[in-house]
């Protein structure tokens, strides 16, 4: 199968729906999903599970990746920092709000700020944290298109 169809595939393996008792719209696997895509948003997760953030993220960059012309492997890494940075927050709420779902998202926050010191701002360090975590988002979708 060429790496067009699988991503078409996986993506499809997304709904969204309405939090029950709420307003909310979060994305969830339909029936059946491939075990192997399971398996990958679920490594994606890490230790988080379930994580309605990395769900949602894990779908974006599919959907993403669906937009562009991606006929061999070196393709997905090509478009990767494009479609990562077009995924990270803008909104300074946003960014706030995705520090604050998870107290595991500080340690992107560290990263950053380690590796790009007091030179930025709070807001320039937490899109950068961000950035740093969907990436990490972005490495699952990768191997599990390239596996």
């Amino acid at each position: 199968m060429n790496l067009e169809k699988k991503i078409d595939k996986y993506y499809n393996q997304f709904k969204t729906k309405k939090r029950e008792g709420e307003d909310e719209t979060i994305v969830v696997f339909k029936d059946n999903v491939d075990k192997k895509l399971e398996h990958s948003v679920f490594k994606a997760h890490g230790d988080r599970l379930p994580d309605d953030w990395i769900f949602d993220t894990y779908h974006s960059i599919l959907g993403c990746l669906a937009d562009y012309d991606i006929e061999k492997e070196d393709d997905i890494d090509e478009n990767r920092s494009e479609i990562v940075d077009g995924l990270v927050d803008v909104y300074t709420s946003d960014l706030t709000s995705w520090l604050n779902n998870d107290n595991r998202n500080v340690y992107y926050l560290t990263e950053a700020q380690e590796e790009y010191g007091e030179e930025k701002d709070g807001f320039n360090l937490l899109m950068m944290a961000q950035y740093k975590a969907i990436d990490e988002i972005f490495g699952e979708v990768e191997n599990l298109l390239t596996d």
